[in-house]
């Protein structure tokens, strides 16, 4: 017998982790072109359909809100039936999703299908995100969540250059069949590849778990168990919201909450707005869609940057960095037309900014969470941001169509980054759990 965490803690990482941990980054590149094809289809829908910029918001909004829904309600169910079912689960959502978009004559009709494929997008990240630091070990574990996230950026890049040629040559349509096949082979390889964490194994203890983590240890290097060890020491058994909301976590749970819902309020209006803003100024939406791609692919520096730096800089002082940073180039974004080179070197900069971030308060979610109330957790603390996020294009929208003009918006929709990254500066101390061991 042995203790099972600190073996897979300090063990260098086998071939099945690190296979474990370029899965996450698979699925959530499937993630990050999932959100982002409405924003690549929507000035062409919107050119198609002849809609005005608050129907536009609803159509943007509708997916956002699934995965809000999908974040609250369809992550916790990973605590209790595994990681691995419930990202199967979301992943058959996606798909179909996606086709009925695909199939869609009417807003409404979108905006169903949106929030259908949102459910599972929103269930997906809450989940996918926590097992790429349960994957690694101790040393590895914020490299891996950088590692974890650069996914979201590429699949937004590769995708978005996908994209424009489909808008080129195909139609808007095959922007969201794309979407369908690639969440459709992730479905397949995440059947015959993806395992069950030990840190859920080892706290849950569900029906066949030594059997199970047995598994996980043998394909990677580690001799089996004969039994499973003593079960940790834990309190009365709770409801997950009620254990997310008790008394020495509360604090915890709001604040990372609080910080994630309006930074992202900044992220979706950038994410959202940023390929009609363009195209606005005279751009064509293919150039639009290429912009969008160039804040990806700047992206990818920012998430890496994450897992470079993350052992000199604690994890929330980082994210407040990097909320700032995109604060000051939305703005400035915002201030009038510009030419080619400079739209795509703003979109770079807040590229860097805005996946630095995102990363990095996903790293401080997923750390103010013990492992068994994660993915509850980190569900409600995505959610919080979700919600951000199906209200942010619709509102972004209803004050375009008020006349507010573009820096007017945002300037107002960046003071939410630097809203956030104060909330985090002045509460960094007490975000961090008192036994924490780095994502245990």
């Amino acid at each position: 017998m042995y203790d099972v965490k600190e073996r897979l803690d300090s063990a260098p990482l086998s071939g099945t982790q690190k296979r474990a941990i370029a899965l996450t980054a698979l699925l959530n590149g499937v993630d990050g072109y999932d959100v982002l094809s409405m924003t690549f289809a929507a000035p062409a829908i919107s050119a198609e359909w002849q809609i005005n910029k608050a129907e536009l918001g609803i159509a943007l909004s509708s997916g956002l809100m699934g995965m809000a829904l999908g974040s609250f309600f369809l992550a916790p169910l990973a605590d209790r039936f595994g990681r691995r079912n419930l990202i199967l689960a979301t992943l058959v959502l996606m798909t179909i999703g996606m086709v009925l978009a695909a199939l869609s004559d009417s807003v409404t009709m979108l905006a169903a299908t949106r929030i259908l494929a949102g459910l599972g997008l929103g269930a997906l990240v809450p989940i996918n995100a926590p097992l790429a630091m349960e994957y690694s070990n101790a040393a590895r574990r914020r490299l891996a969540l950088g590692f974890y996230a650069v996914g979201y950026p590429l699949g937004g890049t590769l995708g978005g250059f996908a994209a424009a040629v489909l808008l080129q040559y195909a139609s808007w349509h095959a922007v969201f069949l794309l979407g369908a096949a690639l969440s459709a082979l992730m479905l397949a390889v995440s059947y015959f590849i993806l395992l069950e964490p030990p840190a859920f194994l080892l706290v849950k203890r569900p029906p066949g778990a030594l059997e199970k983590l047995n598994l996980y240890l043998e394909k990677c290097g580690h001799e089996p168990l004969e039994m499973l060890p003593p079960a940790p020491a834990r309190g009365p058994e709770k409801s997950s919201y009620r254990a997310i909301f008790a008394r020495g976590q509360v604090g915890r749970t709001i604040t990372a909450a609080a910080a994630n819902l309006l930074f992202l309020m900044t992220v979706y209006y950038v994410l959202s707005w940023l390929p009609q803003l363009v195209a606005d100024l005279g751009y064509s939406s293919s150039f639009a869609t290429v912009t969008s791609s160039t804040l990806s692919l700047f992206g990818v520096a920012g998430c890496l940057s994450v897992g470079l730096i993350g052992k000199r800089m604690p994890l929330a002082a980082m994210a407040a960095c990097y909320m700032i940073g995109l604060m000051a180039f939305t703005t400035i974004f915002g201030f009038g037309e510009f030419p080619q080179i400079v739209l795509l070197a703003l979109a770079g900069a807040m590229g860097l900014f805005l996946y630095g971030g995102v990363t990095s308060i996903y790293g401080v979610i997923v750390e103010a969470f013990p492992p068994a109330m994660r993915a509850t957790g980190v569900g409600f603390g995505m959610g919080m941001g979700r919600v951000a996020g199906a209200i942010t294009p619709a509102f972004a929208g209803l004050l375009f169509y008020l006349g507010m003009d573009r820096f007017s918006v945002s300037l107002l929709m960046s003071l939410c980054a630097l809203l956030g990254a104060f909330l985090l500066l002045s509460t960094r101390r007490s975000i961090v759990r008192p036994t924490q061991t780095s994502a245990a």
